[in-house]
């Protein structure tokens, strides 16, 4: 009786350790935004609703200014929904 016991006990506490460990985990990794939150940003930030960001829109956002140029991947002083998608997709 002793040993079953025992045995129940030290499966419990595997069990909370496991448990515990998982949480941990997913503490500390990060997960990428869904498409609609990355839309809504984008749609929050285009001001004038011409479907770009520019630098200017951009300023109110501090990661997506300080990341800007090297997102702007076309160069065109822009950023469309794809390349405002990669930078929040870093962020």
């Amino acid at each position: 009786m002793k040993r079953v016991t025992f045995l129940i006990g030290a499966t419990l506490l595997s069990a909370a350790a496991l448990a515990q460990s998982a949480a941990e985990g997913e503490k500390t990794t990060p997960s990428k935004p869904s498409a609609t939150t990355v839309t809504a940003a984008f749609e929050s930030l285009d001001k004038n609703a011409d479907q770009q960001i520019s630098k200017t829109e951009a300023a109110s956002d501090k990661a997506v200014a300080d990341s800007f140029a090297a997102a702007d991947s076309n160069g065109d002083g822009y950023l469309n929904k794809s390349e405002f998608a990669a930078v929040k997709g870093r962020t």
